[in-house]
C-alpha cells in the first residue's frame, strides 16, 4: 500500500458544497459511480513533485507557495481524514496564479532541480529516487499536472486533493 494523490476539478458552487457538508466531497470521490468531474492520478509522485518545485519533501515545504500544487492552500475540514488527512483545495485565482508558475518550468528545469541523494536525505516520500527511470516517472506526472491546470485555470476552477 501507499500514499497516492488525486487532484479533481470542481466548479466554485462544487466546493461551496464542500465546504459546508464535507461528507458530500468523501461520496463524490469515492462512490463507485463514474463522474464527470476531470480528475488526475499522480500515483505516489507527489512528494517527489513537491521536491522538484520547492527542494523540500512535503514535511519541509509546507510553507513554499510551490508546495501548494499538490498540498493545496487550505483544508475543506480539518477533522475530515480521507487516508493521509483532510482534502485540500485551491480556489481558482490560486489554480491561475500556480498554473502560472508551472507552466514556465521545463523539463530541463526539472532535470537541473532532480537531486536523488538530497531526496533520500529528506526521506522524499516514495524513495525510488536511486533507481534509473525515477526521473522519467516524476517527468510524466509533472506534465500531466501542468496539463491539469492549464485546464482548470482555463475553465476557472477550484482544484480538491486528495492523499490517501
Amino acid at each position: 500500500m501507499g500514499m497516492y494523490c488525486t487532484l479533481r476539478r470542481v466548479t466554485m458552487d462544487k466546493l461551496e458544497s464542500y465546504l459546508e457538508d464535507s461528507h458530500k466531497l468523501e461520496q463524490d470521490f469515492f462512490s463507485n459511480e463514474v463522474t464527470q468531474a476531470p480528475s488526475l492520478d499522480i500515483d505516489k509522485s507527489w512528494d517527489g513533485i513537491i521536491f522538484l518545485l520547492t527542494g523540500s519533501s512535503f514535511e519541509n515545504a509546507v510553507e513554499n507557495k510551490m508546495s501548494h500544487v499538490i498540498l493545496g492552500s487550505a483544508s475543506v475540514d480539518e477533522n475530515q481524514d480521507l487516508g493521509y488527512g483532510p482534502a485540500r483545495y485551491l480556489l481558482p485565482e490560486e489554480v491561475k496564479s500556480l498554473n502560472e508558475k508551472i507552466k514556465a518550468i521545463g523539463i530541463e528545469d526539472l532535470k537541473l532541480r532532480f537531486n536523488p541523494q538530497e531526496m533520500k536525505e529528506q526521506s522524499v516520500y516514495p524513495d525510488i529516487w536511486d533507481e534509473q527511470n525515477s526521473f522519467d516517472y516524476l517527468e510524466e506526472y509533472f506534465v500531466k499536472l501542468q496539463s491539469f491546470f492549464q485546464h482548470a485555470s482555463w475553465a476557472n476552477e477550484a482544484i480538491v486533493i486528495i492523499i490517501n
